[in-house]
């Protein structure tokens, strides 16, 4: 029995919803994705990030996300729903996202496709370098195999406050989600969990 690949995806978005977005999946070191798209939804990309690592990937396959709206989509089979009611959802509203769903659900319909949800910012290594692929792609960093995860995982765990948080030089402007204070392309700013922050907000 061939053992199932098991993979870690994230998505991101730098201003919710229209701001600039990244996707990324994880396998190991070697077996990776991410890519952007520069005006997006937080949503969308979760979304893409899942199913770009179905596109790349044998069967079976396990793909973990942080987003419950992938995950129930499948487990919960919202899509079945969805398609029976001509892709309108339970308020008769057109279901968002359709140009996305749509060949998703064709792909996992084929089967050996499996989702599980992992929370977040939790401590799941490889959710956390999905989470730093995501970025890279909404930043437009380049990423080269093999990855450092071990070097990924720790700027993850340390956290807000610490010199090692991941630190970019901003190429949007927007308000900081801590002081509120607007900062402009070039600032550097860090990701906490409520949002892109000045660096120095970050380290408060």
């Amino acid at each position: 029995m061939t053992a199932s690949t098991v993979v870690f995806t994230d998505g991101a978005c730098e201003r919710n919803p229209g701001g600039r977005g990244g996707w990324g999946w994880v396998v190991d070191e070697h077996t990776f994705g991410f890519g952007s798209d520069a005006a997006t939804t937080n949503q969308r990309m979760e979304i893409r990030a899942a199913l770009e690592a179905v596109r790349a990937l044998p069967r079976p396959l396990t793909v973990w996300s942080d987003s419950r709206y992938v995950v129930d989509c499948f487990e919960r089979s919202w899509w079945r729903t969805w398609q029976r009611n001509g892709w309108l959802n339970s308020k008769k509203e057109p279901v968002k996202n359709r140009d996305l769903w749509e060949p998703f659900v064709e792909l996992v319909a084929t089967g050996k496709v499996s989702f599980r949800w992992v929370r977040g910012h939790s401590g799941v290594h490889l959710n956390e370098v999905a989470d730093r692929l995501a970025n890279a792609g909404m930043l437009g960093e380049p990423v080269a195999a093999p990855l450092d995860l071990a070097g990924l995982v720790l700027s993850a765990a340390q956290g807000a406050g610490t010199a090692g948080r991941f630190v970019v030089s901003a190429k949007w402007s927007a308000n900081c989600k801590a002081c509120g204070d607007r900062y402009s392309e070039g600032t550097s700013v860090t990701k906490t969990d409520v949002g892109w922050v000045h660096e120095e907000c970050g380290a408060a």
